[in-house]
């Protein structure tokens, strides 16, 4: 199985035979919740045709998003939420994954919390509309 590193800042984008063989030992170790798969010391995350990972350690941010999508459904209209597993590092976004439902999010990140312990999953604070108008 090929992995490729979420934030090619850290090495290069192929990890050697050794490091791909720990790579998969984790992988298959881990817990998959949708395209997710949380393992020990590190996050794989599924999307399109690559496997991404990224240690714990790296992340400076992992938290759930909730989008609000307008729907127009046979019997009116109606919101359906999404649910997005969000991964930030030096400020910016590198990954946003959707994710199965909102059960799903929630036992993933109960996961993520207790596998990396000292991780921020806060999601971070929306700005008030008044302000962005302001702006």
């Amino acid at each position: 199985m090929k992995f490729t590193p979420l934030y090619a800042g850290e090495s290069d984008n192929r990890p050697d035979k050794e490091k791909t063989d720990a790579l998969t030992v984790r992988y298959k170790e881990g817990h998959a919740i949708g395209p997710v798969t949380v393992a020990d010391g590190c996050i794989f995350v599924k999307k399109g045709l690559r496997n991404y990972y990224m240690e714990y350690a790296s992340a400076e941010k992992i938290f759930r998003r909730v989008r609000r999508l307008h729907a127009n459904i046979c019997c009116g209209d109606g919101d359906i939420e999404v649910e997005y597993l969000v991964i930030q590092k030096d400020g910016r976004e590198l990954i946003e994954v959707t994710l199965p439902g909102k059960k799903a999010a929630k036992m993933l990140m109960e996961e993520i919390r207790q596998a990396a312990p000292g991780l921020d999953t806060a999601a971070p604070a929306k700005a008030s509309e008044e302000e962005e108008d302001a702006s």
